[in-house]
């Protein structure tokens, strides 16, 4: 299957290259919730519909591809510029190894181009990429609820 969605915003393949590394996934993705360093696999993306997998990025003609390794449908996507009818715009670019495939998965992999053309759109042409810091979890102390 393949998904498509196209970024109005001017640029060009090094601008697509030097900002949307694996690091930056999560300032230009709210569907990404953060990335990790590598393990045996290499590098580890959390989605926030998917969980924990391990993601790889190659250069192309005109951007960069993204493949999640060891998803079970074999999901890659790509962000490129200057091909085809839509050439002044972002392409985004996704593909699963499925011909057909249930809608949770379908709406998901949607949402997460739409997200990522938002981001593209919202942050790619701004001086500095901030990727999310961790999110710090504050656990309650319910030892002592416990004594009532």
């Amino acid at each position: 299957m393949e998904f498509f969605e196209f970024a109005d915003i001017p640029t060009n393949e090094e601008v697509i290259r030097k900002k949307l590394t694996i690091d930056n996934l999560p300032a230009f993705c709210d569907e990404i919730d953060a990335v990790d360093a590598t393990d045996g696999m290499g590098r580890v993306i959390f989605f926030l519909e998917w969980g924990r997998f391990h993601i790889q990025r190659d250069d192309i003609m005109g951007g960069v591809r993204f493949s999640v390794l060891d998803c079970p449908n074999a999901l890659c996507w790509s962000v490129s510029t200057g091909h085809g009818s839509q050439a002044e715009k972002v392409t985004l670019h996704a593909t699963i190894n499925q011909f057909e495939q249930d809608k949770e998965f379908i709406a998901a992999t949607r949402a997460l181009l739409n997200a990522l053309k938002n981001g593209i759109q919202q942050n790619l042409h701004r001086q500095t990429i901030q990727p999310p810091g961790p999110q710090s979890m504050v656990l309650p102390d319910l030892r002592a609820q416990g004594d009532s």
